[in-house]
């Protein structure tokens, strides 16, 4: 059955659910040591690095199905209580860690020259204090231009046409630069506004990617294939891969949903606290086996001293993921309704 109608949007539940567990993967990978298997490792890399952008696509997308209610004031407070307050909450055991017991590795040269509310400040402001949390600080911008994509979701469709350019736009200049969130802002917008218009013209989207996704896939592979022979750069490969899979994922859910059951129903649910806690995990299980393996203190590099394989790999995945799950099923069960203020989630 094809999912048209404007009601719970369950093949993009799935997609949700689907989208943390790459998202997961993609911080798992470089955990391991895959000289034993290196294509392997590079392809995992290729195919769940970026996942992000995923998020993106879905956040769009149910902007946009969720915007006949839409009222800014009651928007802004919702994503204060839902996504802001577990972000300050949460952010407090990385920052204590890098401002008061040891340094961030990658951060600015002058970082910590600056006074200690400074280096807090600008952890908040980039979400550099732990690898996943620049998601929020992103996000947050989108929030704050919510009647934008309103007004061009309602009054200016010929706007959606902008997102062509700024795809290529995010594929010349990829994903980083010095401005930290809104170089990030800038380089996720197309795929925010990819959502919102797939959503609002669904049974059109829909019949075009039943008509194109030979075309669609041939995109998403040769942009997996330059991702893990390293072509150069740019154009930045993940931009047409991801964009072309996340058209193809969305239209083969909409149609076999059906096929997962309720079995990622938990995981999507809970899918932002998943985000939000899963690298605490990853980096408390890198400094526990560097000092089994090396007898070491692990101190943000050499973390790979298990060799990566698919089994390994699949264990260390099941085990981020089942912690992390674990800690906000204990959470919904302590704070009850306050567990989205508390953890996301």
């Amino acid at each position: 059955m094809l999912v048209t109608e404007d009601r719970f949007q369950q093949h993009i539940h799935v997609f949700r659910g689907i989208a943390i567990i790459l998202i997961v993967c993609a911080h798992t990978v470089p955990s391991l040591d895959w000289s034993g298997y290196p294509t392997l490792g590079k392809f995992i890399n290729a195919l769940a690095v970026e996942s992000s952008i995923f998020f993106f696509f879905i956040a769009g997308y149910l902007f946009q199905h969720l915007s006949v209610r839409f009222t800014f004031k009651r928007y802004l407070k919702q994503k204060l209580k839902t996504v802001i307050a577990p972000y300050l909450l949460l952010s407090i055991p990385a920052i204590i860690v890098f401002t008061f017991l040891t340094h961030r590795i990658g951060m600015w040269p002058w970082f910590y020259d600056l006074p200690i509310w400074g280096q807090i400040g600008l952890f908040l402001l980039t979400g550099k204090h732990l690898a996943p949390l620049w998601f929020v600080p992103t996000i947050t911008l989108f929030y704050l231009v919510a009647p934008l994509f309103l007004f061009i979701d309602r009054r200016f469709n010929w706007g959606y046409l902008l997102i062509l350019p700024l795809l290529v736009l995010s594929a010349s200049i990829g994903r980083g630069g010095q401005l930290g969130p809104l170089n990030m802002a800038l380089y996720l917008l197309p795929f925010y506004m990819l959502g919102m218009v797939f959503c609002h013209y669904k049974t059109k989207a829909l019949e075009l990617v039943n008509r194109w996704w030979p075309l669609l896939a041939l995109v998403a592979l040769a942009g997996l294939v330059a991702t893990i022979l390293d072509w150069p750069a740019p154009p930045y490969w993940q931009v047409p891969m991801k964009a072309s899979l996340a058209l193809l994922i969305t239209w083969l859910l909409s149609r076999h949903y059906r096929v997962f059951g309720t079995r990622l129903d938990y995981v999507a649910e809970v899918s932002f606290g998943i985000f939000f806690i899963h690298a605490y995990f990853i980096s408390a299980i890198k400094v526990l086996t560097v000092y089994v393996v090396t007898g070491q203190i692990y101190t943000g590099e050499g973390a790979e001293v298990i060799p990566g394989n698919p089994l390994v790999f699949s264990i260390y995945v099941l085990t981020v993921l089942g912690l992390s799950v674990a800690v906000i099923w204990l959470a919904k069960r302590l704070f009850k309704e306050n567990s989205r203020m508390v953890i996301g989630a």
